[in-house]
């Protein structure tokens, strides 16, 4: 018990020896840190100080009220209006208009030029083209009406409730847990842990010194956030305050131009993303619409050439490897082929590697109205990120 006065009366001095000075102990537990003769802080890191959470729950109460402030402000509904506009364009112009409306009429349109094209080469069966290619237009269009007609009820239920509901709730949220958490729980949790463990660190801890420095549990503060050791004075705060309006008084020109600059852009950048998107979209589907066209070419001229028969009964294994490029470049070039079209053809054999792969017994089982109707909805179903992505 003697010590332990003894100690505490050491502890209450303002030594300069071993235990921390009166100034040390106040930082320590208004701040949760030190500083010592030379100027330098220390930052005690089980330590949370009075003064840091205060200054957090203030924070996040102006954040809680600027949270809810949004519910008064043009902004919200601006933005509640973009994202209801968002999700009607995809449901009536993507889905409705381009994946349902356009895309029936491109579905008729390509599988009756097959159909077309059978006929026109007399492929055996060629007198069922056209009623096959009917059940395919018919199946495609059942399956894309149905699909399409979700698809647009389904946005149109996002724009008049799902975007409405969001943006009604994002803000009340954000506000309420900045209230409830950041503003209250947390700051009152740190001021009491600090109430907890500050005094008697403070009553007994050492100065600190850079050769007790971990790193960890007390860290040096750098030198450009080095806390202010008392509040400004009520004359700091008045000359503050005017040094403040100076400047809003003379950035506020530069401040509008820079907005008008910032939205200028983004509108920019918005615009441009969307024609960019729409674009890479239309390239896309043109591309797979002729590589589905090409290779259904390839296949109406291998069932009707009598030198792919041949080659499909006599070489079974050919198939095309890279290591003889140069053998068929050498054989193309004394068939007069040019340079260009010699590149074209290896292209094409790297991409149609062998007749096998493109033979119709070796591409597809055998088929019926039923197995081509599923598949049909498949091949479509393909289509609907592409054509109906909002």
């Amino acid at each position: 018990m003697a010590l332990f006065l003894y100690l505490a009366s050491l502890a209450t001095a303002d030594d300069p020896g071993y235990f921390l000075s009166w100034q040390q102990k106040k930082d320590l537990m208004r701040l949760g840190r030190i500083q010592d003769s030379a100027g330098t802080w220390y930052d005690v890191w089980i330590c949370p100080g009075y003064s840091p959470p205060a200054r957090y729950a203030k924070a996040h109460l102006m954040e809680a009220g600027r949270d809810f402030h949004e519910y008064i402000e043009a902004n919200k509904y601006q933005s509640l209006k973009a994202g209801s506009k968002a999700c009607f364009n995809w449901a009536l112009q993507e889905c409705g208009l381009g994946f349902t409306v356009r895309g029936i009429p491109r579905a008729w349109g390509r599988y009756f030029s097959v159909a077309h094209e059978r006929t026109k080469r007399r492929v055996f069966g060629w007198w069922l083209a056209y009623p096959w290619a009917l059940m395919e237009s018919t199946v495609e269009s059942a399956f894309r009406g149905a699909l399409g007609a979700a698809g647009t009820a389904g946005g149109i239920a996002s724009g008049l409730a799902v975007v409405p509901a969001y943006h009604a709730l994002d803000s009340a949220v954000a506000g309420t847990w900045n209230l409830g958490v950041n503003t209250f729980a947390l700051p009152i949790a740190g001021v009491a842990w600090n109430t907890a463990v500050s005094p008697p660190l403070a009553l007994v801890g050492q100065k600190p010194s850079q050769s007790r420095v971990d790193g960890f549990w007390v860290t040096i503060v750098d030198s450009g956030r080095v806390p202010i050791a008392r509040p400004p004075s009520p004359e700091d705060a008045a000359l503050l305050s005017q040094w403040g309006l100076l400047l809003l008084r003379e950035t506020q020109p530069f401040e509008k131009e820079r907005q008008a600059i910032d939205q200028k852009a983004n509108a920019q950048e918005q615009e441009y993303q969307r024609a960019l998107q729409a674009a890479r979209n239309d390239a896309e589907r043109q591309r797979t619409r002729l590589q589905t066209e090409e290779c259904t070419r390839i296949q109406l001229a291998m069932s009707t050439n009598a030198w792919i028969a041949t080659v499909l009964e006599q070489q079974p294994d050919l198939r095309y490897d890279w290591t003889c490029n140069t053998d068929i470049s050498r054989h193309l070039q004394k068939q007069g082929v040019s340079v260009d079209d010699i590149q074209r053809i290896l292209d094409l054999l790297r991409t149609y590697q062998s007749p096998h792969a493109l033979a119709p017994s070796s591409i597809r089982s055998k088929t019926d109205p039923l197995r081509r109707g599923v598949e049909v909805i498949g091949e479509s179903a393909v289509d609907v990120l592409d054509e109906a992505a909002p």
